[in-house]
């Protein structure tokens, strides 16, 4: 055996959740420990104990800051971990709030759960963590640049390169037992920092993320984005309606209100009335602002307001001709909800999607057509237009992912696709295949372990979660029971006569008791 084995606690066969074990050479290292997100099924993976002993970590380190990869740091201390967590500089600043805030929006989850008729006499939800665990976390993170080596003992060292996916984001080089491995993290596009005393290509083993592998999008120029951005909120605003944009707190309300700020200031756009209703991208975006050099004024306009309070975002539902930047960026969270509860049913009111959406999230069934959406107990018609605003994305897509990996060879050793839904894991795997010079790529499943050589293929050890592709599948039987029960309910709505509605009801009874 070569010593050095690899298990992927999250991420694998699915886009979230990020998270992996490596042991080799006495050490045992974290890359990641994120959030799942998505169906009720993945995300109930959250509030499981943890599948590794984190006391028994040497190190923790952390590609960036975004929920998916960091969501569940601060659970790691208080599950009783005493190893370093090691990120940029701007990533330490981001997660802070990030996960305070996350801590809090736990805490409401978990009182309102526990309230609930049906959950009387079980035992009670608890949240991830709370603020002292997250106190726990930052008394133990350091900060590293982009290219320092840093060293662990047992000739295990690892590098921090630029991944040009947000601010801070990094892909980690590790030496470990004679082995070198990068894991990219999340890769965006654009000339990233060389790391002029390290070597770039000429790995054992790659881990690479997946989001858009199996698609390529047509280059969008940020003066094209702003003036589509801009022709949304002119039809909206002449139609009298207010124009929601769920935005992600890092990085993509950030680039939104820049981009705001460039049609202000070029005269392109009128200055209607924006609200960020988002106290953590408030948070966030001055945490941010820190690292960027772009000249925005965007902190100073009059016309963009942060609402400060839980009244003055309810102050919101009563006003019309309005631009709404909330949180979450795939509504299934945060003060978006609220906001779509009002606006959903108003016909000149339009939702403007800027991201990713998960399959199972809220976002991805509005952008998929839904008429009838459930939001925090109330049903919702869909009256509103949705409409996607491409341009925004800060992943490479297919060809960027191809390339990103060759720039990078020779690989010796196997390419670990990850963070990817399975048509994305199964479309880059294709395309990588049709590259010569590369080796095939491995799809590894939730829970797998596998042990790696070097400049030689890896061995599986052990077969993942027996119910991973149920865990990872894109609808589970909640969401497909939602969808059956907006399908019924438009079925009924649809028959011209109450009675021909009751006789609906009945065959639908009969159907239900004959598979007693």
């Amino acid at each position: 055996m070569s010593g050095v084995t690899l298990k992927f606690h999250g991420a694998a066969g699915t886009v979230t959740g990020s998270c992996y074990e490596l042991r080799g050479a006495g050490k045992t290292i974290l890359i990641d420990c994120g959030m799942f997100q998505g169906t009720r099924s993945l995300e109930a993976l959250n509030h499981e104990e943890l599948p590794f002993d984190p006391k028994t970590l040497d190190a923790v380190l952390l590609t960036h800051a975004h929920l998916d990869h960091s969501g569940r740091l601060a659970y790691l201390y208080a599950s009783g971990c005493k190893a370093q967590t090691y990120c940029t500089a701007p990533s330490a600043d981001i997660i802070k709030p990030l996960l305070q805030d996350a801590a809090k929006l736990q805490a409401a989850d978990v009182e309102r759960r526990n309230r609930r008729a049906d959950r009387a006499g079980l035992p009670p939800f608890i949240p991830l963590y709370d603020g002292k665990d997250i106190t726990k976390l930052h008394k133990n993170v350091r900060t590293l640049d982009y290219c320092e080596e840093h060293h662990l003992g047992n000739g295990v060292s690892f590098r921090f390169w630029d991944a040009r996916h947000i601010v801070g984001s990094a892909s980690i080089e590790i030496n470990i037992a004679g082995q070198r491995l990068l894991f990219s993290g999340d890769v965006g596009a654009g000339r990233p920092i060389i790391c002029t005393a390290s070597e770039i290509g000429g790995y054992d083993h790659m881990i690479c993320e997946s989001t858009y592998g199996n698609r390529d999008r047509e280059p969008v120029l940020v003066s094209e984005r702003r003036e589509t951005l801009a022709r949304h909120v002119e039809e909206v605003m002449a139609g009298g309606g207010n124009l929601l944009i769920p935005a992600f707190a890092l990085e993509r309300t950030q680039e939104i209100l820049e981009d705001f700020d460039a049609l202000f200031e070029s005269k392109r756009l009128a200055p209607v009335n924006i609200f960020l209703d988002s106290p953590l991208a408030q948070k966030i975006t001055m945490a941010v602002m820190r690292y960027r050099d772009n000249g925005t004024e965007v902190l100073k306009r009059t016309n963009i307001r942060f609402t400060q309070n839980t009244a003055e975002s309810k102050k919101l539902n009563r006003m019309t001709g309005i631009v709404i930047i909330a949180g979450s960026g795939m509504c299934e969270g945060g003060r978006i909800r609220h906001h779509l509860i009002r606006n959903l049913p108003n016909r000149q009111s339009r939702l403007l999607l800027s991201g990713f959406q998960v399959a199972g999230t809220l976002g991805s069934v509005l952008r998929d057509g839904a008429k009838r959406v459930r939001i925090s107990g109330h049903d919702v018609i869909v009256k509103a237009q949705v409409a996607m605003l491409e341009g925004y994305s800060s992943h490479a897509d297919r060809s960027g992912l191809v390339d990103w990996i060759k720039d990078r060879t020779p690989v010796r050793g196997s390419v670990f696709l990850v963070h990817g839904e399975q048509a994305a894991l199964t479309g880059l795997a294709e395309s990588l295949a049709a590259s010569p010079n590369l080796p095939d790529a491995i799809i590894p499943t939730l829970g797998e372990t596998w042990e790696l050589h070097k400049a030689q293929s890896a061995t599986r050890l052990s077969a993942g979660r027996p119910n991973a592709a149920e865990l990872t599948a894109s609808r589970d039987w909640i969401s497909k029971l939602a969808a059956l029960r907006q399908e019924v309910e438009e079925k009924i709505l649809e028959q011209p006569s109450n009675q021909a509605r009751e006789k609906m009801l009945a065959a639908l009874k009969r159907a239900l008791e004959s598979m007693d």
